[in-house]
């Protein structure tokens, strides 16, 4: 193992050791990655616990600012998971964020200050808020549950890779390569998705829980944005969105969109995409895909100190109407796209 990476988990383990209150959170809206890197989280510190210190078990709470999405039930442990107003007067002596900044946790964000140590365990260029006692940043590894593997390869941790938490750390790896579609797939990442299918894990329906099952409201929302498509001249920027008259006519939330920008990602020609979801008259998330063209984890950036993600996919909120978030959105993709990524 890496020396670097052993340093890590031996810093984490002495300070998971040692903690009577642990918070677990991550981005404001968990996706597959960061809920099951939670799950795990809490789990494997439990392992160690209950091996070195079984009378005095620690309290771990998860919470997130926003609510875990109706499509992400088949998790299981998700009864750990706390909402933001029965944590918000807590003080806690350790916590995690997971798949995000320090700095994107939302209204978590006091109570993880707070803590006496923060543990920061991300695979973006993560932006450090200063309040960090450990960052463990692997840019180049596909997924936090791929990162956190490692717990399971380390011999002070000495822990059990169980069916819950092999599935959680499958869900994980596979929600952020795209079922190994992504570049970011290694051999690393095979090697570690053989090891979790060797568990005995329900695989077939881990996948079909996060990419195919859609609700009935939710295909109706997904037509709509079908019909909403637009293209640049060139054919090279494809982009639809999700207005709330569209909401209200399909009977959907955006808890029904997850997934939806890989629809038209896709389409032939197409250099990439954009999803532009209009959560109020000012306010207007934009999901992007790109194939290598562009780096649109720095569109992102550009659009706003708060956007980011990865080259081939990003995301920024903008604080603006809709028509005018396209214009900006789609000419600063076709700026970039005059000079495009050759390596």
């Amino acid at each position: 193992m890496n020396i670097i990476i052993q340093d890590y988990l031996q810093r984490i383990y002495h300070i998971t050791a040692n903690a009577q209150t642990i918070l677990i959170t991550g981005q404001g809206n968990p996706d597959g990655d960061s809920l099951g890197a939670e799950l795990v989280l809490h789990d494997l510190i439990m392992q160690q616990r209950r091996q070195i210190t079984p009378g005095a078990l620690p309290e771990i709470v998860i919470c997130n600012d926003e609510p875990t999405p109706p499509g992400y039930g088949f998790f299981p442990g998700l009864d750990r998971i706390a909402a933001v107003e029965a944590i918000s007067n807590r003080r806690f002596d350790a916590g995690f964020v997971v798949d995000a900044g320090t700095d994107r946790v939302g209204r978590v964000f006091p109570v993880l200050q707070a803590c006496r140590d923060v543990i920061n365990i991300d695979h973006h260029r993560t932006r450090a808020a200063g309040i960090e006692t450990l960052a463990w940043i692997e840019p180049n590894i596909c997924s936090v549950c791929e990162m956190l593997f490692a717990f399971f390869e380390s011999a002070p941790w000495a822990l059990e890779l169980t069916p819950d938490i092999a599935a959680c750390l499958y869900a994980g790896i596979i929600y952020d390569t795209g079922v190994f579609r992504y570049p970011n797939t290694t051999p690393r990442t095979l090697e570690i998705a053989a090891r979790l299918l060797a568990t005995g894990i329900d695989f077939a329906t881990i996948v079909e829980k996060l990419f195919l099952e859609k609700s009935l409201v939710g295909l109706r929302l997904q037509a709509s944005v079908l019909k909403s498509l637009k293209t640049d001249r060139k054919g090279e920027v494809l982009w639809g969105k999700i207005t709330q008259a569209m909401l209200q006519e399909s009977g959907a939330t955006f808890d029904d969109e997850e997934g939806m920008i890989s629809t038209f990602t896709f389409a032939r020609g197409t250099k990439a995409a954009v999803l532009f979801k209009e959560f109020g008259a000012q306010e207007i998330k934009v999901s992007f895909r790109a194939w290598g063209a562009v780096d649109v984890g720095q569109i992102a950036k550009r659009l706003s100190p708060q956007g980011g993600g990865h080259a081939r996919a990003a995301g920024v909120t903008l604080l603006m109407p809709l028509e005018e978030a396209e214009r900006l959105v789609i000419a600063e993709l076709e700026r970039a796209l005059e000079n495009p990524i050759t390596a």
